[in-house]
């Protein structure tokens, strides 16, 4: 016999940290038999989780890791330092140990925005001629990516590459750069593996897009797993690879030389 079905009930916070903790009072009012969460603010979540342990409902934490381990059952999470990292091998081995960078930044408290620039600027640090020259803000977000970039590439009249920590902002400061006129100057990378990422990068216009793996499969598998009392892994790292555009490395080469 299979195993049995479970009935599950997606609810978006829609990126506000009190509404999700709302919504995870009334999950525990509902006393469901467990829970996935993508914490929004991880800190801010403390108090409720640990209601949850105290109710013994297992809970699985994907995307955001949560400080005090007692507070899941398992944690499904992006390798986000190891992503930051390849994305500066990428440049440091594409620009041959010299370019200056622009770094577009997520949401400056979120700890994927930390690890993901802490793995950046390691990667980098053994090159001394690549030079983050400056960093904005883009909050994951398109429109507040295009307005922070705009006003860093002015100030910028020599640039070789942009680091975005996510493809929506990746996309944002591409276009920004087209309205410059700048666009042939730039290697700009990002974080996702979108489709519309892919078809940048199929395009030759976006250098680079990382792969972010759905935590999907391992949270359910884990969830299985705790539901029939069985074993699972208390933390899994995702880890990412690059897609990108041999052509536009080649066209920016050239255009460098």
């Amino acid at each position: 016999m299979g195993a049995p079905p479970i009935e599950v009930e997606f609810v978006d916070p829609e990126g506000n940290s009190a509404r999700q903790i709302s919504i995870l009072e009334n999950c525990l009012r509902q006393s469901v038999d467990a829970l996935i969460v993508m914490p929004i603010d991880p800190r801010a979540t403390h108090h409720i989780l640990r209601r949850f342990k105290e109710a013994k409902v297992p809970v699985i934490v994907v995307g955001n890791e949560v400080a005090d381990p007692e507070l899941f059952d398992a944690c499904v999470l992006g390798h986000h330092h190891q992503f930051g990292k390849e994305a500066g091998a990428f440049f440091a081995d594409t620009m041959e140990g010299e370019g200056n960078l622009v770094e577009i930044l997520g949401i400056a408290a979120s700890p994927i925005t930390r690890d993901r620039s802490t793995g950046f600027q390691e990667a980098l640090a053994p090159h001394p001629r690549m030079q983050i020259v400056d960093t904005c803000c883009g909050d994951w977000l398109y429109a507040k990516a295009f307005d922070e970039f705009s006003s860093v590439l002015d100030h910028h009249p020599h640039l070789d590459g942009v680091f975005a920590h996510n493809d929506e902002m990746a996309a944002a400061a591409l276009e920004v750069a087209r309205q410059h006129g700048r666009e042939d100057e730039l290697l700009i990378v990002g974080i996702d593996a979108l489709p519309s990422a892919i078809k940048l990068v199929n395009q030759g216009r976006q250098a680079a897009t990382f792969l972010y793996p759905s935590p999907g499969k391992d949270a359910v598998h884990a969830l299985q797993a705790l539901l029939n009392g069985e074993p699972c892994m208390k933390r899994v790292l995702l880890k990412t690879w690059a897609y990108h555009s041999n052509s536009r490395i080649a066209a920016w080469k050239r255009r460098r030389s």
